[in-house]
């Protein structure tokens, strides 16, 4: 992005290749900053799509950003869901499960989502950086012994889920926060399905809540084009 000499803008990137690195944790380090510093004079415009849990990293200690990475990278391997995946980066983290929002407050906070995942659960996005979350430490425990990775985690996480520096974000005030979903699966399909209307197509919106392996989706696809 070049901007323009003098520029109030200040550009700063990281997660290549979608996982979290030192440049994204120095990022979320600077952003979390500019948000405690915020009052209530102050709007904080948040713009959040999909990508956002590997940009923001900001890890509980004594968790590490190596030790974040293990744990997804077990879980992933083992046929893990982005709910679940984030469900887990949101209680090991600062920044997700509302802890965005909460280092801004007093200040008013706009959030603007693209949705990435199927029925737009916002504390999943991006793991929900301005959105509380809807689940508990034991639904962590859940997720990890579901994949049989309890005996394999980096011990900081286990200390972080097993203290109480994880508390749920449900409890906190976000009453200065306004989150609005501007993009999502089913703002694109029903954008598609007007456009070739207008086209002159016949269109069916079968569903948008399709999720699974692409090669066998498509499959699928391509038998009820067949019929």
């Amino acid at each position: 992005m070049l901007l323009k000499p003098h520029s109030r803008i200040q550009v700063l990137e990281g997660a290549r290749d979608n996982l979290p690195d030192t440049e994204a944790l120095e990022a979320a380090r600077a952003i979390l900053e500019l948000a405690k510093s915020l009052t209530a004079d102050d709007l904080l415009l948040v713009l959040i799509s999909g990508g956002g849990s590997a940009l923001l990293p900001a890890p509980i200690p004594p968790v590490t950003l190596e030790d974040k990475a293990t744990i997804t990278r077990l879980l992933a391997l083992k046929g893990a869901t982005i709910q679940e995946l984030n469900t887990i980066r949101k209680a090991l983290s600062l920044s997700k499960g509302g802890g965005l929002a909460q280092m801004a407050h007093p200040a008013q906070v706009l959030s603007l989502i693209l949705s990435d995942v199927i029925g737009d659960p916002l504390d999943i996005i991006a793991s929900g950086p301005t959105v509380a979350s809807s689940h508990s430490t034991q639904d962590c425990f859940q997720i990890l012994a579901k994949y049989d990775v309890l005996d394999t985690l980096p011990k900081s996480v286990l200390t972080v889920l097993s203290s109480s520096v994880t508390k749920h974000s449900t409890q906190k005030d976000y009453s200065h926060v306004c989150n609005v979903v501007i993009g999502s699966n089913r703002l694109a399909l029903e954008g598609a399905k007007c456009q070739a209307e207008q086209l002159g197509y016949l269109t069916i919106l079968l569903s948008d809540a399709v999720g699974g392996d692409v090669s066998t989706v498509a499959h699928f696809y391509s038998l009820l084009i067949q019929h």
